[in-house]
C-alpha cells in the first residue's frame, strides 16, 4: 500500500489516518476479530517521540471472550528519509486497539510525515 500524500498525523483527527489504517488492516489479516473494530475505532491522543509514535483509542466495550494481546506487524514499513524503516505493534484489549505503537529501526528518526509509506509483504 503506497502513499501519495503529504500526510502528518495531527493530533486533533479523531478519525486514524490514511498510515494507521493500513497498518490495521494489515494487522487485521493475521488476526481477524479485530476488523469489526477498525470501522468504529475513534482516536484518543497521538504522542511523537521522535523515533516513532503512539496512536491511543477510545476504549470501546471489550469482549470478555478474547483474551489480551499485542500483535505485531511482519512486514517493514518503508518510508522516504527513514533507512531502516519501521516496525509495529498494535496492544489489543478484549479484541478491540487500545494502542498502535509505530516505530523505527536503528537510529533512524522520524517526525511524524507518512508521505510514500509502503508495507512491505512478508518475506517468503
Amino acid at each position: 500500500m503506497r502513499s501519495g500524500l503529504t500526510s502528518t498525523m495531527r493530533p486533533g483527527q479523531t478519525q486514524p489516518n490514511e498510515f494507521e489504517l493500513a497498518i490495521l488492516h494489515r494487522l487485521a489479516l493475521r488476526v481477524p476479530v479485530i476488523r469489526k473494530s477498525i470501522d468504529r475505532i475513534h482516536v484518543l491522543s497521538r504522542e511523537y517521540t521522535g523515533v516513532g509514535g503512539y496512536t491511543n483509542f477510545v476504549d470501546g466495550n471489550s469482549s470478555g471472550d478474547v483474551s489480551d494481546q499485542q500483535i505485531g506487524l511482519d512486514e517493514l514499513i518503508t518510508m522516504p528519509g527513514v533507512p531502516n524503516g519501521m516496525g509495529a505493534v498494535l496492544y489489543c484489549k478484549g479484541g478491540r486497539p487500545q494502542c498502535l505503537e509505530v516505530f523505527t529501526y536503528g537510529d533512524d528518526r522520524w517526525d511524524g510525515v507518512y508521505d510514500g509509506f509502503d508495507i512491505e509483504p512478508a518475506a517468503a
